[in-house]
């Protein structure tokens, strides 16, 4: 479901920062935490492997490592590719400011799966500085594989597709046409506008 949002959160949505993996979300910097190797959903290891899995895709840079840590994450590769180029045209993303997750809640819902609710803050890696939550109230939906936790793509797809409403209109196209290709990748079609 699409929802209105500022400019502000979509610098967040509608793509990925160019800069490596420079911290742990929530945390607004340090170190990236050793997730333990998991068999079964625990919502503490689950809130871990999920905030690991979401920083890697936001602050991946190239498809190849924001897509680590994402279920179906080659089929939609593409779909990243072409959202990450409306923000640098719009001039939404920047290199030294980079978003985070924050604010991860998981709850189990089976042996291997969680549904998450989350937001996001910007770093200013110049500065220091981060910016309060952005009051997204996203939520998605991970789950084990391999023995950590992945980001489902139709998460990573929502959160694509929940910046259509506030693209500039030069990007309005792009940013549309990257959402309705990540969708299409994994099987869905694109969510009415609401």
């Amino acid at each position: 479901m699409r929802k209105p949002l500022s400019v502000l959160a979509v610098i967040a949505l509608t793509g990925t920062m160019t800069v490596a993996l420079a911290g742990t979300a929530g945390a607004k910097g340090g170190g990236t935490p050793k997730v333990p190797k998991v068999t079964s959903c625990q919502v503490k290891t689950a809130q871990l492997g999920i905030t690991q899995a979401m920083t890697a895709f936001l602050t991946g840079g190239s498809a190849t490592v924001a897509m680590k840590y994402i279920d179906q994450g080659a089929k939609i590769g593409a779909a990243y590719e072409s959202s990450k180029a409306a923000d640098t045209a719009a001039g939404l993303t920047s290199a030294t400011k980079p978003t985070y997750p924050v604010d991860i809640k998981a709850q189990c819902t089976g042996k291997t799966k969680a549904n998450f609710t989350y937001d996001l803050y910007i770093k200013d890696l110049t500065t220091g500085t981060t910016t309060a939550p952005l009051g997204l109230n996203a939520s998605g939906n991970a789950l084990i594989k391999k023995g950590v936790w992945y980001v489902s793509a139709s998460t990573v797809c929502d959160l694509v597709d929940s910046g259509v409403s506030s693209a500039p209109p030069a990007q309005l196209a792009q940013v549309t046409a990257a959402a309705s290709s990540c969708y299409t990748a994994i099987g869905q079609t694109l969510p009415p506008a609401s």
